[in-house]
């Protein structure tokens, strides 16, 4: 085992001396090394037991300690047609440094060890052929493709997804053809790759695909782009003659249809328009998926932007129309860090509202992702949210693993509206306003509890949210310029849930305020101060909740040539109710988060 363990090691140490030899050819830039610190009052650390090894993530579960990863990136030219990469990377999330390098038991532990693992190799063709210009074989973060199709994936994966990627061009001038085929990791496959765990049942998982074809071209001013994608999950058929090969039958099965185009009608006109198809069907069981419908679901997806730029100098107007169904379908849609909607969303100092970890909720804005939501079922069957605005606690959006000073996520799954924003910038002070009307395509009344989509969300809705946002900044002439801001934030969430039920009945209503001053204080050094006024009164059952918290920031950033560091600090001082049990008590918190990070 510690044998196979030192074979990347080596390999690494190897090319790094031999890396005058091959400096003509060999590209180590991007290498790094990333250092963490965590400091906060709940005094959680990451256990990483082997029977427990989600305890090992420092995301979203410890407030203590500090760990060091290692990224070594390798870029080698072969020739002017042949490129290939490798990523050798340290992905310990429970190794302490006071697990003294992993001696002595821990090493034990793949999530305190700190190993050195293979997380990304590819081979990159460029024949030059007018049909086909690109070939990538092996690692890709598949930001190729829209969103709502095949996502971009978040940085802690990018390196683990993996498939087949060729683009070409077409007869018509300025167009492209693109296809794909994504090895499908075993937890995006229906029902967790037919098992009730993952990675745990049928052999056909390890060779499924989601395969994609898309083409863009131009005309005139419009720039348009289509895809179509399918995917196929198999499982082996009963079979006692195994001596002639095993047959398989279809599992379940999904295909995603996209269009879209963006062009400039005039100078300072800007449109985009996005049309989305998803079919989803398992003709063989109708039983409580985990990740994906129950059964046959077939649903669209609309975007519309207007963009208006010249009206005035100084003024942008922006406008948003969205309307995705509630069974809107692709297992392989963007899972975090693709931001598809033009509004701010959710009050996100809410965030996780009720975890002692996190009553200070996320420190920057949700962004709106495509992935679907999945249930967290409470006393009631009451579908419980992050937020109060995404109708799924996490689901697919991948909030489990983060740290608070990330951008959280919300699925944008049965959301229809419209979005405006003005910014305006006059007297040297920037002026920002949002207003969203949101509405939902889950808006039903006795909703079968084993519906396709009753996983995803309550059997009974009624539900509207109206967000508005202002923001103004101004930069005062002393010191070298200190960067003032303000901000206001109200969302009003209204759910009547069943007609003729009131005690069901919810109303959540988030206003906020905040305050800022930063400073470069000299060449290298940036510091900022900012403090905010939070409030979340909860109307429930004829009953009022009111929770209200005070966060004071504390931020710093230090930067050279080839090395970063950063620091987040908070202070969170408040009472409330955050897990509604009619007791309301006072709530303090402190919270760090600082890093350094050299590149090479």
């Amino acid at each position: 085992m510690k044998k196979l363990t030192l074979k990347p090691v080596a390999l690494a140490a190897g090319l790094v001396l031999a890396a005058p030899a091959f400096a003509a050819g060999i590209d180590f830039s991007g290498s790094n090394i990333y250092m963490k610190f965590l400091d906060g009052d709940q005094h959680r650390v990451a256990v990483g037991t082997p029977d427990n090894p989600g305890s090992g993530d420092t995301s979203g579960g410890t407030d203590n300690g500090q760990w060091t990863e290692f990224e070594l990136r390798m870029k080698a030219t072969i020739s002017k047609q042949v490129e290939a990469g490798v990523t050798v990377q340290s992905r310990s999330p429970a190794s302490y440094w006071t697990d003294f390098g992993g001696f002595g038991g821990p090493e034990q532990t793949s999530t305190r060890a700190s190993n050195l693992k293979l997380r990304g190799a590819y081979v990159l063709l460029t024949p030059g052929y007018g049909w086909l210009g690109t070939a990538l074989i092996g690692s890709n973060d598949w930001g190729q493709f829209d969103p709502f199709t095949i996502g971009k994936v978040r940085y802690i994966d990018r390196n683990n997804y993996k498939g087949l990627y060729f683009k070409g061009n077409l007869p018509l001038e300025s167009s492209s053809w693109e296809f794909a085929r994504l090895s499908l990791p075993n937890y995006l496959q229906s029902n967790y790759g037919q098992g009730s765990s993952c990675c745990s049942s049928d052999e056909t998982q390890y060779n499924e695909g989601v395969y994609i074809a898309q083409a863009k071209a131009q005309f005139g001013p419009a720039r348009l782009s289509t895809s179509y994608q399918w995917f196929d999950d198999t499982q082996l058929k009963a079979d006692n003659t195994p001596n002639d090969g095993r047959d398989t039958e279809t599992f379940a099965k999904s295909k995603v249809f996209m269009i879209k185009a963006e062009g400039s009608v005039m100078d300072g006109i800007d449109l985009k328009g996005a049309f989305y198809r998803s079919s989803y069907d398992a003709p063989l069981f109708d039983q409580p998926w985990i990740n994906s419908p129950k059964s046959s679901v077939d649903d669209n997806a609309f975007k519309f932007d207007v963009s208006l730029s010249s009206l005035a100098p100084g003024l942008a107007i922006n406008y948003q129309y969205f309307d995705i169904g509630a069974g809107y379908y692709s297992n392989t849609a963007a899972r975090h860090e693709s931001d598809v909607l033009l509004t701010e969303g959710s009050e996100s100092s809410w965030f996780r509202w009720g975890d002692p970890l996190w009553l200070g909720g996320a420190a920057k804005d949700f962004n709106q992702g495509p992935a679907s939501p999945l249930c967290h079922i409470k006393a009631g069957g009451v579908c419980q949210s992050d937020s109060g605005l995404s109708a799924g606690a996490n689901g697919l959006v991948n909030n489990e693993n983060m740290d608070f000073d990330e951008a959280p996520s919300e699925s944008v799954m049965g959301w229809k509206g419209h979005t405006f924003n003005v910014g305006y910038e006059i007297a040297k002070v920037s002026l920002f306003g949002e207003y969203s009307r949101i509405d939902y395509n889950y808006n039903w009344q006795n909703y079968s509890a084993t519906g396709p989509l009753s996983n995803y969300y309550n059997l009974n809705n009624d539900r509207s949210t109206d967000l508005f946002v202002f923001r103004a900044g101004y930069v005062v002439p002393v010191a070298g310029g200190i960067e003032l801001g303000f901000k206001y934030k109200l969302v009003d969430d209204t759910n009547k849930g069943q007609a003729d039920n009131a005690t069901d009945d919810r109303d959540i209503k988030d206003t906020g305020y905040t305050l800022s001053a930063g400073n470069q204080l000299f060449g290298d050094l940036f510091g900022k101060i900012a403090y905010g006024r939070y409030t979340r009164d909860i109307t429930k059952s004829g009953g009022k909740i009111e929770n209200e918290k005070k966060i004071l920031s504390l931020v710093f950033a230090y930067n050279l040539a080839g090395f970063e560091t950063g620091l987040l600090a908070q202070w969170v001082d408040g009472r409330g109710d955050p897990n509604e049990t009619g007791t309301i008590s006072d709530i303090k918190q402190y919270r760090m988060k600082a890093f350094v990070k050299a590149i090479f």
